[in-house]
């Protein structure tokens, strides 16, 4: 990015206008982002540039987008990894392991299926 693309971004933030053009520059979204994904360590500020339409990005600013909506969408697995490690019993947020996070998930779900036959059953035979 250009120094006066990092200046315009760096302003937008400091005054809380993401998301609004300001004259004649492209208009910032700002996102927050956590490599770590709420583990130990710092979160990092990811910038996208959105120009106004019929402006092509350059080859920066493309980057940079690449890598927020990648970062988004690591973080969109992590958060459900973490939903999955809440709903199943047998988990532990300690386990992190993505397989055993899966193995257990779909151990759970047929132990659930399996009380649901049952549970079927006795209705079908209290109803006769």
């Amino acid at each position: 990015m250009d120094p006066t693309t990092v200046a315009a971004l760096a302003t937008a933030e400091a005054a809380g206008q993401q998301g609004q053009p300001t004259e004649g520059r492209p208009s910032v979204d700002g996102a927050l982002s956590s490599k770590s994904g709420g583990r130990k360590g710092s979160g990092a500020r990811v910038t996208r540039v959105i120009k106004q339409k019929g402006e092509l990005l350059s080859e920066e600013e493309k980057k940079a987008n690449h890598i927020a909506s990648e970062q988004k969408r690591r973080q969109n697995i992590r958060t459900g990894y973490d939903q999955l490690i809440q709903i199943v019993p047998t988990l532990t947020p300690s386990q992190r392991s993505e397989a055993l996070i899966l193995q257990k998930t779909v151990e759970y779900i047929k132990y659930l299926l399996m009380e649901r036959e049952i549970l079927e059953g006795q209705l079908t035979d209290i109803g006769q």
